[in-house]
């Protein structure tokens, strides 16, 4: 094992190395940034001049070409070709001054007029005649749509960029109509790469972007140019270890990458920073060496032989357990202060080994006497140790590592969300609650999990089934809330009932005010369906005899009849029907009471039949008859315009049944239906 002379010797090699290190690559992201930025710039700007410098040139020259397209003499040149035009004005001094390697004359349909080229280098002479050919097969810088277009731009020929503007033949006053195209051409070739280096003071070369041919260790340069976009219109900087590459694109006429400008600088600036980091790193070196020994003769003297004796003195208390030893200490630097500290903690060591051993057997018994499952887990998820009984005690640990997972006895989105709280546990050292539902055999379980932080990434989880619990709240809660709502339903369809009833007393109209009563009666007919669940202890289902017995002691109060003048009984034993079946019936037993009271009785006076009985096949029989005048023989109730006729009909539908008519003593309805299929949603 290392001494502590020797790791003090270490620390301090390390740190003056990492503080080496780290000032070394500071400063030599800093310097060589500045250096590697005053380079970028440098060369930015040079390859902006000579961009700049190579598109005034261009727009020169297109000037120049529209000299020759704007003039009446070569209007009347393109027409009848005459040799008055060649002989006075395309003369070589021309050529020479304005730097035109070829001028092409095109009549309005395409065919060439007169040729002139002037070279002073005979290997351009094969370009020209490629630009001939290119513009047989491709007429477009021929064609122009109006007296302002101009097309002016580069092509790649024989491996050669040319510098051409086609421009179509107008009068000097800038009118047509177009009689041909004027097409000068310059050759971009060594004298005009000589004259850019003239005028810019740069080394210049021209690289053909489209040519396979070039040099193994440029060809990747410039499928970097092709392939990327660059906001800078175009300028790229590339370097290698001597040279900064400056590169500016051009494209073609077409639009298509053409050729590029290359700019070749040595790298001096760069090679500065250099040589500055190298002298900095030697530096900082020698005044480490100097330090770092300066240090380590001090450090040993003060305080390491002091700290030798602490470590041994502690030792031997630590290998015997006995925490009443106290270690001895002089002086009042914090060596000394470090001495008394280790006494004070072997005092509290002391006092604490009899806390513990009390405390573990009153945790023990808790534990014991808890009926909950518990287990103890670490943050990354491993259990270290579990109960699921009393026979099982949680607080002794294993002797061996369980290689148990919360994934191998949760499901997984569980476990994930487990970890998740049991990570906010130990973040914020607070209680913190969950809830799941995991299917136990065979059967969905609720349970709630208390996460309780018992070591620096350990937590305890309390589990508890409370599946009885919430399934109680849960349905009483519901049936609470279901009570309520069939409360304020009831009590709004009474409102509605008033309000029909105090809106009819504006109206003397017969037939409007039975048609308010009949309205008032169908909401009231609902109130009183809603008044029957929200009473009962089900809120699924009516028992039938008594809803249908209030119902119709409300119709013969409303239309005003005595219990003693007509007489309704009703035959309906022990049915009990849920809601989605029993207010259409209720709404159907409406109508066709009402019916009958309104017009089945002339001196006030009868009896009406309400039986209903439970039939084969799950099939219920509702019968009602009156002993009055009889229902019209005259009249369809399947097709009437009597609002309440067609009620009932769309009813009987609604519950998938079937009506039929007797008139053979009074009027008899017989409705066969079946219950609805009703399933509680909210369950």
């Amino acid at each position: 094992m290392a001494s502590l002379h020797k790791k003090t010797m270490g620390i301090i090699a390390v740190t003056l190395l990492g503080m080496i290190f780290v000032i070394y690559l500071s400063s030599h992201f800093i310097i060589m940034e500045s250096f590697d930025k005053l380079e970028e710039r440098e060369n930015t700007r040079n390859a902006y001049c000579l961009k700049n410098t190579f598109l005034s040139q261009t727009h020169d020259f297109e000037k120049k070409a529209a000299d020759w397209s704007a003039w009446d003499e070569t209007y009347k040149f393109v027409q009848d070709n005459n040799s008055e035009f060649v002989e006075k004005y395309l003369i070589n001094a021309t050529f020479y001054n304005h730097r035109l390697d070829f001028i092409l004359f095109y009549d309005d349909k395409g065919d060439q007029v007169y040729k002139k080229t002037v070279l002073l280098d005979v290997s351009n002479e094969g370009p020209i005649h490629e630009m001939e050919k290119h513009l047989q097969k491709t007429s477009s810088l021929l064609e122009h749509t109006s007296e302002n277009s101009t097309k002016t731009g580069f092509l790649i020929l024989e491996g050669k960029p040319i510098l051409i503007s086609s421009q179509p033949v107008i009068r000097s006053d800038m009118s047509g109509p177009i009689a041909g195209t004027v097409l000068v051409g310059r050759i971009i070739g060594d004298d005009e790469i000589e004259r850019l280096h003239r005028i810019t003071g740069l080394e210049i070369s021209v690289k053909d972007l489209n040519d396979h041919k070039v040099e193994r260790n440029t060809s990747e340069v410039f499928a970097h140019i092709i392939d990327q976009q660059y906001q800078d219109e175009n300028i790229i900087i590339l370097t290698d270890a001597s040279y900064v590459l400056s590169y500016v694109n051009f494209n073609d006429i077409y639009g298509n990458d053409a050729f590029a400008l290359e700019i070749r600088t040595l790298r001096d600036i760069h090679q500065q920073g250099i040589t500055t980091i190298n002298y900095l790193f030697l530096f900082l070196i020698l005044i480490g060496i100097i330090f770092g020994n300066s240090a380590t003769i001090l450090l040993k003297r003060s305080h390491i032989s002091r700290l030798k004796r602490l470590r041994d003195e502690v030792r031997r208390i630590g290998e015997k357990g006995d925490f009443s030893k106290r270690v001895a200490y002089k002086g009042d630097d914090e060596v000394a202060g470090l001495g008394e500290s280790i006494n004070s903690m072997l005092e509290s060591l002391e006092r604490s080994q009899y806390l513990i051993v009390k405390r573990d057997t009153t945790i023990n018994a808790i534990l014991q006497a808890m009926p909950d499952m518990m287990f103890q887990i670490k943050k990354d998820g491993s259990i270290c140790n579990y109960k699921l009984s009393t026979d099982k005690c949680l607080y002794q640990s294993p002797e061996t590592e369980l290689n148990i997972n919360l994934e191998d006895i949760l499901p997984a989105h569980i476990a994930a969300m487990e970890l998740k709280v049991i990570e906010q546990a130990l973040r914020t050292n607070k209680i913190q609650t969950m809830q799941y539902t995991m299917p136990v055999k065979g059967e969905i379980r609720d349970f709630e999990v208390r996460i309780v932080v018992c070591g620096e990434d350990e937590v305890m989880a309390i589990v508890k089934d409370i599946t009885e619990i919430k399934q109680a709240e849960e349905m009483r809660r519901k049936d609470l809330l279901l009570k309520e709502i069939h409360h304020r339903v009831k009590n709004n369809l009474q409102i509605i009932s008033s309000l029909l009833r105090l809106q009819s007393r504006n109206f003397t109209d017969i037939k409007t005010v039975e048609a308010f009563r009949e309205s008032q009666n169908r909401a009231k007919m609902m109130a009183i369906a809603h008044e029957k669940l929200y009473q009962s202890q089900d809120m699924e289902n009516i028992e039938l005899e008594n809803y249908v017995e209030t119902l119709s002691n409300y119709l013969l109060h409303t239309y005003g009849y005595e219990p003693e003048d007509i007489k309704i009984d009703i035959n309906i034993k022990n049915l009990i029907l849920g809601i989605d079946t029993a207010i259409p019936l209720g709404l159907i037993i409406n109508e066709i009471v009402s019916n009958a009271l309104k017009h089945a009785f002339n001196n006030h006076k009868g009896k009406i039949q309400i039986d209903m009985l439970p039939e084969d096949n799950g099939l219920y029989l509702l019968t009602i008859m009156d002993d009055g005048i009889g229902f019209p023989e005259d009249i369809d109730f399947m097709n009437t315009e009597s609002l309440g006729m067609q009620i009932v009909v769309s009813l009987v539908e609604q519950i998938e049944g079937r009506i039929e008519l007797k008139r053979d003593n009074g009027t008899e309805f017989n409705i066969t239906f079946k219950e609805l299929s009703y399933k509680r949603r909210d369950y």
